[in-house]
C-alpha cells in the first residue's frame, strides 16, 4: 500500500450562533502496511533479495557443471527460496528479472565457447542492469543499494568463472591410458588393496592391485609395473609402512579412470 495525503479535510462544529472551524491538514504519510520486522523484514530488503537471487542462480549453475558436491546446489536452493520469500513481498519488475536470467544464460553459454571472458563480462553488466530496474520504488523509497549493485555481480561472476573453468579444464583433460604412458609411474595409495585398492595416479583415480598379492596400505608409494584392463598391478617403493586410515578423496576431476 502506497504512501497518501489527506489534503483539506474540514471539520465544521456549529454551536449555537458561535461556530468553530476545525483543519485537519494532513502532509503526513496515510495509513500504511506494517513493513514486516526481523528476519521477514531483512529479507525484504531489495539489496538482500538481489543478493540472494545472484547466489541461487550461481549455487544451482555450479552444481549443474559440477554435480556430486551437494554443497553449491543446497547453497543455492537455500538463497533461491529465501530470496523468493523476499520477491513476493517487493514491486519486482519484470524486466530486471529477465535481464538477471540473461545474465546467468550468458555466463553459462562463456564456459562452452571461446570468447576469453567476453561473453562473461557482458553477463555482469547484464546482471547490474537487472539489479537497477528489478523493484519499482515510488518516489523516497530506495531500490538495490550502489555497493550491493556492483560489489556482488562482479565477485559472484568472478567466482563462476574461476570455478567452471576449473571443472571444464579437468573433465575435458586427456588422461593416460595406455600401458606404456602409465608404466613406472609412482602412485599413492588412497584404499587399502587387499586384494584391490584404489590410488592416485597422476591426478586420476585407479584400481590397483598388488602384483605379489600382499596387501599395500593406504598412504604408500607405489610404482605402476603392468596393467590388466583397467587395473593397474603395482610394487610398493621401499619405506616405512605408514598406519592404514582413510585419505580424503580429490575434489574436482576425482574418478576419471575408473569404472
Amino acid at each position: 500500500m502506497r504512501r497518501g495525503l489527506i489534503v483539506g479535510a474540514v471539520l465544521v462544529a456549529a454551536s449555537g450562533s458561535v461556530g468553530s472551524q476545525l483543519q485537519v491538514i494532513a502532509a503526513s504519510p496515510a495509513s500504511r502496511a506494517v513493513p514486516a520486522t526481523g528476519f521477514l523484514g531483512l529479507l525484504e530488503n531489495p539489496s538482500v533479495a538481489f543478493v540472494l537471487l545472484l547466489v541461487a542462480l550461481l549455487g544451482v549453475g555450479l552444481e549443474v557443471i559440477h554435480p556430486g558436491t551437494l554443497l553449491f546446489g543446497a547453497v543455492g536452493m537455500v538463497a533461491g527460496a529465501l530470496a523468493v520469500v523476499g520477491l513476493i513481498n517487493l514491486p519486482v519488475d519484470g524486466l530486471g528479472l529477465v535481464l538477471v536470467g540473461a545474465a546467468a544464460a550468458l555466463l553459462v553459454v562463456d564456459t562452452a565457447g571461446q570468447s576469453h571472458g567476453l561473453v562473461s563480462l557482458v553477463g555482469v553488466g547484464a546482471a547490474i542492469a537487472g539489479g537497477l530496474v528489478l523493484f519499482r520504488s515510488s518516489p523516497g523509497e530506495t531500490g538495490v543499494s550502489l555497493v550491493a549493485l556492483i560489489t556482488v555481480p562482479v565477485v559472484a561472476g568472478g567466482i563462476w568463472i574461476t570455478l567452471s573453468q576449473r571443472a571444464l579444464r579437468v573433465r575435458h583433460m586427456p588422461f593416460a591410458s595406455s600401458t606404456h604412458e602409465l608404466l613406472g609411474l609412482t602412485a599413492v595409495v588412497r584404499h587399502r588393496a587387499d586384494p584391490y585398492g584404489i590410488a592416485l595416479v597422476e591426478g586420476e583415480l585407479w584400481r590397483i592391485a598388488s602384483r605379489h598379492g600382499a596387501p599395500i596400505e593406504v598412504g604408500t608409494q607405489i610404482e605402476v609395473m603392468a596393467q590388466d584392463g583397467l587395473t593397474l598391478l603395482v610394487e610398493p617403493l621401499p619405506g616405512p609402512t605408514p598406519v592404514s586410515e582413510e585419505v580424503a578423496e580429490p575434489g574436482v576431476g576425482a574418478g576419471a579412470g575408473m569404472e
